[in-house]
């Protein structure tokens, strides 16, 4: 018996395959795919410099726009650095993560210090601001570890997300 399916049953089923296999590549070889993700991002940043070039090329007289240039440069370069450096790019990303995760620790410790001045506890926010920190503490010293980490936890959410997503379109709910 052949199974029919609608074309928005068949995109779900497709989506729900390939965050399986995106999660199941996170977990299982989360170095791996980071930078392969990373090349990708690269790959993309270099091709959309190129076609600004060309178009930039192409443009005659008076329609030249000046903006097409500065695009240009700066898709290639950040594509060669990151093609050059995937694993110092993800680092990089993970810095940025951990200090966003400091800041917004550091702003929990100091609204929960101002409610208790004037007699509000809130220990939610308190273990918030230290779990943030230390979160933040980690990734900022241990940031490939941190990386691999984060990927990890990407993963097994990629893979339940997936799993769930294929159990919708079966039993006709869309998610």
């Amino acid at each position: 018996m052949l199974f029919r399916f609608s074309q928005g049953q068949s995109f779900g089923y497709l989506r729900g395959v390939v965050m399986i296999l995106l999660g199941l590549a996170l977990l299982f070889s989360p170095e791996f795919t980071l930078v392969s993700i990373a090349r990708l991002v690269a790959t993309l940043f270099i091709v959309k410099g190129a076609l600004a070039g060309i178009s930039l090329l192409l443009s005659r007289g008076e329609q030249r726009n000046p903006g097409l240039l500065l695009e240009c440069i700066i898709d290639l370069g950040i594509g060669l650095l990151v093609l050059y450096n995937p694993g110092g790019t993800v680092s990089f990303f993970v810095v940025i993560l951990a200090i966003w995760a400091l800041l917004g620790g550091l702003l929990m410790a100091f609204s929960f210090n101002t409610l208790r001045r004037v007699g509000v506890t809130n220990w939610g926010l308190f273990m918030s601001s230290i779990i943030a920190l230390s979160f933040g503490l980690v990734l900022l010293f241990e940031p490939l570890q941190g990386g691999v980490a984060l990927a990890t936890i990407i993963g097994a959410f990629s893979l339940v997300y997936g799993i769930a997503n294929i159990i919708s379109v079966a039993s006709g709910r869309t998610m």
